[in-house]
């Protein structure tokens, strides 16, 4: 199915089935539910401009009081701040929040040993029965809402106490479930409106009712804007006759590409020779050592047969044609990611966020502490003199082994030391 076009699924017993279900789960994630689908807040929480973070009780518990002079965390449940990206999206509905609008952000753990983060939600999908922030406890329940003008104060608010949205999903949640019953979602589709389509000639086995009924829909979903859609029959049902019968009854002047899993693929082949006449359909198997005398068959061929693990190769090899080499360690990136790898993790410019920072001392961390636990101490053979942790890097392992040659190299990190070295050899 192409992205970004509506799905259509076809008939079949399960639609019914599932519609009611369809239809309470849409409602619950704006109804009666929003408790449940919301993931619970941290509570009591405490937010530090700062550091952009968020800590609960044990935080603080455990934080020192120059830590929390520093960090200056102030008690509160939520934040308010512009969207700086349109990457995130709301936690309640799932829509992307655009970029310069307010958002709202409530603390967050997986886990009780895990560091909150922030979720973000729309000031629309704001849950009164999670929160239950008033109207007088606006400034000290919710972080940055004294930056914010009068004006936006009010939208704030009204977006906060609104119940549009839940109105609209409500209205969305009853069409998609009048869709799903009739077997189709996206652009609805009478089934038994649509023109008959014999069974093609070549198909040497009988179609029964609803495998004609598929071949139909799946004729005219191809002549639709859609160009396609999801067969949905059980299994069991003769989903592959009717593929096989769409590729007879519209015959292309291209090959068709069938990509399945590995055990399906003589499944598919024996079947186009079973159910169709000799000759019809000329199929062709991309897979394993033959592929570059087999490519040259496609012209040939009606119909080649592949596998997911050989799409995905052949994708990684043709991407890997425009990947270039980073000068400063030679590893090979796409030329979008290459960018941010040599601002944040390579070459004498590179510099980490913050919250980078933040996350290679946890794993240094947790590195003293495997160290510790294996009997692996600072000061021992494999520690240099510059620092009291020195995990075993190449930097502090050719630091030691010159220290042991009587040369001491002062510069810490690897392009430091690299500029030192070479600076005492031009010397």
């Amino acid at each position: 199915v192409a992205a970004g076009t509506p799905i259509t699924l076809a008939r079949g017993g399960m639609a019914s089935s599932f519609a009611a279900a369809e239809a309470e789960s849409l409602g619950d994630l704006f109804g009666r539910q929003a408790k449940e689908v919301l993931p619970a807040p941290v509570s009591p929480a405490w937010y530090s401009a700062h550091e952009k973070a968020w800590y609960g009780e044990n935080d603080m518990a455990r934080m020192t009081k120059k830590e929390r002079t520093a960090k200056d965390p102030v008690p509160c449940a939520m934040t308010v701040s512009y969207a700086p990206t349109g990457r995130a999206k709301c936690r309640r509905c799932g829509d992307e929040i655009e970029k310069g609008s307010i958002r709202l952000g409530y603390p967050f753990r997986w886990r009780s040993n895990e560091d909150p983060h922030s979720n973000y939600l729309h000031p629309e999908c704001y849950v009164p029965e999670v929160f239950g922030i008033k109207e007088k406890e606006l400034r000290t329940k919710i972080f940055g809402f004294e930056a914010l003008n009068n004006t936006e104060r009010a939208q704030l608010w009204k977006k906060m106490r609104s119940r549009g949205k839940e109105a609209s999903a409500s209205s969305e949640s009853k069409a998609a479930a009048d869709a799903f019953s009739k077997g189709a979602v996206g652009p609805a589709v009478d089934i038994a409106s649509l023109p008959a389509v014999e069974a093609p000639a070549q198909l040497l086995v009988p179609m029964l009712p609803f495998q004609r009924e598929g071949l139909a829909w799946m004729c005219n979903q191809e002549s639709s804007g859609v160009g396609g859609g999801i067969l949905a029959d059980e299994m069991g049902m003769g989903k592959t006759i009717q593929a096989i019968s769409l590729l007879l009854a519209r015959r292309q002047k291209a090959p068709c590409l069938v990509v399945v899993p590995m055990a399906a693929v003589l499944q598919w082949v024996s079947e186009i020779e079973r159910f169709t006449q000799p000759g019809t359909l000329r199929v062709t198997v991309y897979h394993g050592v033959q592929k570059a005398r087999t490519a040259t068959e496609f012209r040939k061929s009606d119909v080649v047969i592949t596998t997911y693990q050989t799409l995905e190769t052949e994708y990684r090899r043709e991407m890997n044609k425009s990947r270039v080499t980073c000068k400063w360690c030679g590893k090979l990136f796409q030329p979008d990611k290459l960018k941010v790898h040599q601002r944040y993790f390579c070459g004498p410019d590179a510099q980490r966020t913050a919250k980078q920072q933040r996350t290679e001392k946890k794993f240094q961390d947790a590195a003293k502490k495997a160290m510790a636990n294996m009997g692996i101490t600072s000061g021992g053979a494999s520690s240099s003199s510059s620092s009291a942790y020195s995990p075993p890097t190449i930097s502090n392992i050719y630091k030691d082994f010159m220290k042991e040659a009587g040369v001491e190299i002062k510069a810490k990190g690897y392009w430091g030391i690299k500029k030192e070295v070479q600076e005492r050899l031009q010397g």
